[in-house]
């Protein structure tokens, strides 16, 4: 398998698709802190509890994308890239789409020092990649083939 035609300028992408992912939602919970905030006053304060909620947003917002048919967030589809299960290069399920993005978080609430793992390993995998057992690569990399799994374009399946 080529690695390098996965995983060729990735890093760049990943930042790039992250900063777009953090400006989206940054969007998304101005708006639901905005409509709690005025709940609260509707509701002389009772509102105000479920702002308390609002750290599942990303969580959220990662894990109904990666989970989705399209295998990756706004950001990472604005930049090429797609999420995908390491081992079959196919979509990740929703088991590992959890672990993904409740990972991701983490790392980020830690102090994303976790996230310089992936400068070091093989395919530029991060800590929440490896533990969850997905691979972040170009879509652009990727074709579908009917016949097989998975496959590389310009690989031995492709036709």
């Amino acid at each position: 398998m080529n690695d390098a035609a996965l995983t060729d300028g990735i890093i760049g992408r990943r930042v790039i698709g992250a900063l777009i992912d953090g400006f989206i939602l940054g969007l998304v919970w101005l708006a639901l802190h905005t409509v709690l905030w005025i709940l609260g006053f509707l509701t002389f304060g009772l509102g105000w509890y479920l702002a308390t909620g609002l750290w599942v947003v990303p969580i959220a917002y990662i894990f109904i994308f990666v989970a989705s048919p399209g295998q990756a967030t706004p950001g990472q589809a604005m930049v090429g890239l797609r999420v995908v299960d390491n081992a079959t290069l196919g979509r990740p399920s929703p088991a590992q789409a959890l672990v993904y993005a409740l990972l991701y978080e983490l790392s980020l609430w830690l102090g994303a020092v976790w996230l310089l793992v992936g400068l070091f390993t093989r395919r530029f995998r991060c800590l929440h990649d490896i533990v969850s057992g997905v691979l972040v690569a170009r879509a652009d990399a990727l074709t579908l083939n009917p016949d097989t799994a998975w496959t590389l374009a310009g690989g031995p399946y492709a036709r």
